[in-house]
């Protein structure tokens, strides 16, 4: 093969090749850019290709250079046909040709499909004519003495040239450099407009939109597709298994959505943050639930997301009619349980075929789809896929987060300092650091407060004769009496009542701990039997003639099983017809919740009672020690102490006692598991909450918060935002680095506290004992009938009126807390104003009594 070069032309070269274009009636532009290769000058049904030229045509003599020479590459040349009358013995016009050299120093044209010489072919092409129009091609003078003048500095002055051409090509770089930062800073610009304009059109809350919907989307801020092949066929369906799990991890930017509508124009639709539209589906129908026996079906569209499903109705007017929280949009760690019903050969009726949704928080959603021009599968697929990931990593909590970014929710709680509050460690206690890595127990913290008179192997062998190794530690102390709660699980006792020296001997420990013992209160959260039942599996309960001054009681608590279906029983109850309630109270009292409630808080309320009135310790355990006993222990602690019944301390104590004491979240409430008939699933920590919620509403002034903070925190618990609940222990939470990859719950509360103050509060240091009797007790309609209950409607004047109201109970707070700081001054001059009156006293008394000795 030839080796391709770039021919530069000379005057003599230029004169040849127009002397041979005049005889073609045609003209010939030069330009300063010449290709390598070759070149297509695109005349109108003519192309002129360049072959490629030899080193030895370059080298030919100088009689031949004349001849040979003949090639052009200028890059986009244009031939153009004269206007001159074409005769017989013009030479004739030939479609699409290529201009080629040979050695034999002559021109000849081809076809781009047949070859052709022109002297062979010259009588076979006269009737073609010469009606094909070429481009023109004109060069000024300025253009070809440039050009010139450069191959003569080439010829000439070779060294000269080539560093003209590097400086050229600097230049050119420098251009070229220069429009891309100009690019770059138009891009720039237009992503600030976007965002100042977003930043103007987000709302504060998604409810409070005045939403003016549209069926067609337009996506702004889009990138472009790279140019696809035409012979590639899309993918069939909404969106395939490889390309669900390509998208779990990735970082792209919140798009903004909008709707348009002939009468009611665009609605701007922002997303959270890092959240964006995974799939959607349109003309879905939705039955929006009323007050009277019919529902109202809506058309819209069905959105999902990487963190909810949301349903977007084609009207508007709907929002003034029912209340907010009935608009479909849930999270998807809040859903249960997806099924499908109906199919489209066995399905009847127009609605009959579509999506079932149920949540965790007593809401079922139908979403019904049109058999004949639509298919469910695929945003079946989709919502399966991203509800019930392979592993939690891949949920919303981990997106949310950008690396380096600051987060203080995570250090709410610290056990140095917290212990450090309750005045530990002291000459009973010491914080051990014996569980540092996780050996000793891998579910409990790193740090524990154990009895100081105990060594390490002591404390080594205790560990082995309690269940899953969690031995008896302190979780709190009262700071007068100094009695103590400490926590544990059963011990392994079996059918053969095995003893255990190291056991017994901490046990006593603890009981010689508090200044004026006389007996340690071993309380069993279990029912007598069921203690009783685990001794066949190698559990049990304490033989009290092994531990001298201690007393059992049993508090008779069920587990984990009976409490979940005493919530199913209450969903299935939330879930009763509005119009069928004749038989409420019976088939609520028929649930056994509230039995249950009134078991927990009366112990909670005997062991305060213990604590605060007899000055004795208590011991709490259950099987395990991560359920029932979690419950007895946070909620005698919210009441022996008022820091826990503050919104601070609150958050402390759910992280004491649940989080870092291994509560097993992640499968008491089912985090991304599909398997929703599991077990181990259970209410747990709702059900404390419900409790705490009890207490607070036979008093609200003891507690800082308010019901919209418990609220808050059950509604983040199952909607996998925030890692505060992910997990079962402190070491899965550490492993998975949490701290780094997501954000804490506490920190939104934190930085909005004014939406969870009780302005009813007042300080209360002394200890509380709320009534345990079932007549105190209400059923939490705001939680559990928050998305069924019809009869709340919110119309657009009364979100304007709770806004004002929240606006004035703001005022009257900044105004509280001036009136609060005037009293303390006015408290300061008082006790100087009384100190100087007494020191007056003691002066003029002095006096008096001197006096009176003189006069003796």
């Amino acid at each position: 093969m030839s080796s391709t070069k770039t021919v530069k032309f000379t005057e003599t070269e230029e004169e040849i090749i127009r002397k041979t274009l005049e005889k073609l009636n045609l003209e010939f532009e030069t330009e300063d850019d010449i290709d390598e290769d070759e070149f297509d000058a695109k005349l109108s049904g003519i192309s002129i290709n360049i072959v490629n030229v030899s080193d030895e045509d370059l080298t030919t003599s100088s009689s031949d250079q004349e001849n040979n020479n003949n090639v052009f590459s200028e890059n986009n040349t244009n031939v153009k046909k004269k206007d001159v009358s074409t005769s017989e013995n013009d030479p004739p016009k030939l479609p699409k040709r290529t201009l080629r050299n040979t050695k034999n120093n002559n021109f000849r044209f081809t076809q781009t499909q047949k070859s052709f010489s022109s002297k062979n072919n010259f009588e076979q092409n006269k009737s073609e004519g010469w009606n094909k129009n070429f481009a023109k091609f004109e060069t000024t003078k300025k253009e070809s003495d440039q050009k010139n003048t450069t191959q003569l500095e080439k010829t000439k002055f070779p060294k000269i040239g080539r560093e003209k051409e590097k400086e050229k090509e600097k230049e050119k770089e420098n251009e070229k450099e220069k429009e891309k930062e100009n690019e770059k800073e138009k891009e720039n610009q237009n992503e600030k407009d976007n965002q100042n304009e977003r930043e103007k059109e987000n709302p504060k809350s998604f409810h409070k939109q005045k939403f003016k919907f549209l069926s067609k989307r337009q996506t702004q801020s889009q990138p472009k597709k790279s140019a696809q092949p035409k012979n590639k066929k899309k993918k069939s369906g909404i969106l395939s298994k490889v390309r669900i799990k390509s998208k779990y991890n990735s970082n792209s930017t919140n798009q903004p959505r909008s709707w348009t509508n002939q009468s009611f124009g665009p609605l701007h639709f922002h997303f959270n943050h890092r959240e964006k539209e995974v799939e959607n589906a349109n003309k879905v129908t939705y039955f929006y639930p009323s007050n009277s026996s019919k529902n109202i079906p809506e058309i819209g569209e069905l959105i999902l997301t990487n963190y909810r499903l949301f349903f977007v109705p084609s009207k508007t007017e709907l929002f003034n009619e029912l209340p907010i929280l009935l608009n479909p949009e849930i999270p998807l760690g809040t859903i249960l349980k997806i099924g499908k019903f109906g199919g489209k050969s066995t399905s009847r009726g127009n609605y009959s075929y579509g999506i079932e949704i149920l949540a965790k928080d007593f809401r079922v959603y139908k979403f019904y789809f049109n058999k004949k021009t639509q298919s469910r599968r695929g945003f079946f697929r989709e919502i399966v896929n991203r509800t019930f990931p392979s592993t939690i990593e891949f949920c919303y909590a981990y997106n949310l987060k950008i690396a380096k970014e600051i987060d203080d929710g995570w250090a709410v709680y610290s056990p140095d300092s917290e212990f450090k509050r309750q005045g530990l460690p002291n000459k009973n206690w010491t914080l051990s650091k014996i569980n540092f890595k996780y050996q000793l127990c891998s579910t409990y913290p790193k740090t524990l407060v154990v009895p100081k008179c105990l060594s390490i192997e002591e404390i080594y062998h205790v560990s082995r004769y309690r269940s899953k190794a969690r031995l008896p530690t302190l979780t709190w102390v009262h700071p007068v009496t100094g009695a103590t709660i400490t926590r544990a699980s059963q011990p392994r006792v079996g059918i053969t009542k095995k003893a255990n020296i190291y056991d017994e001997k901490m046990l006593v420990s603890i009981l010689k701990s508090t200044p004026n013992f006389k007996r340690l209160y071993i309380m069993d959260c279990r029912p007598k039997k069921n203690a009783m039942a685990n001794k066949a599996k190698g559990g049990g309960y304490e033989m009290i003639a092994n531990y001298p001054n201690c007393e059992i009681q049993f508090l008779g608590i069920d587990n984990i099983h009976v409490m979940r279906e005493s919530l199913s029983k209450i969903r299935n109850l939330c879930f009763q017809s509005i119009h069928d309630d004749k038989k409420w109270f019976s088939s609520l009292e028929n649930t056994g919740w509230f039995v249950h409630m009134q078991k927990i808080i009366r112990s909670s309320v005997e062991i305060a009672r213990i604590i605060s009135q007899q000055s004795q310790s208590v011991f709490v355990h259950c099987s395990d020690g991560w359920d029932r006993t979690a419950q007895i222990c946070a909620l005698s602690q919210l009441f022996l102490d008022p820091y826990y019944r503050t919104i601070k301390g609150f958050q402390v104590l759910i992280e004491k006692d649940w989080l870092s004491f291994g509560h097993k979240f992640h499968q008491r409430i089912g985090q991304a598991d599909i398997n929703y008939a599991n077990s181990q699933r259970s209410p747990i920590f709702l059900q404390w909450i419900d409790t705490v919620y009890q207490c607070w509403f036979q008093d609200p002034s003891n507690y800082e918060f308010n019901e919209d903070y418990l609220i808050f925190i059950l509604e983040n618990l199952f909607s996998l935002k925030y890692g505060t609940f992910l997990f079962n222990s402190d070491k899965e939470r550490h492993s998975h680095e949490l701290q780094k990859n997501t954000f804490s719950l506490w920190t939104y509360i934190n930085k909005n506290t004014e939406q969870f103050l009780n302005p009813y509060y007042i300080k209360n240091t002394s200890v509380i004992y709320p009534e345990f009797n079932m007549r105190n007790f209400v059923f939490w309609n705001n939680y559990y009938l928050k998305y069924i209950n019809v009869n709340k409607k919110v119309s657009n004047n009364q979100n304007q009126k709770i806004e004002q109201t929240l606006e004035q109970y703001t005022q009257l707070l900044e105004r509280k807390n001036e009136l609060v700081k005037e009293l303390e001054e006015i408290e300061k001059e008082m006790k100087i104003h009384e100190n100087k009156t007494f020191s007056k006293y003691n002066n003029i008394r002095s006096r008096r009594s001197t006096y009176e000795k003189r006069k003796n």
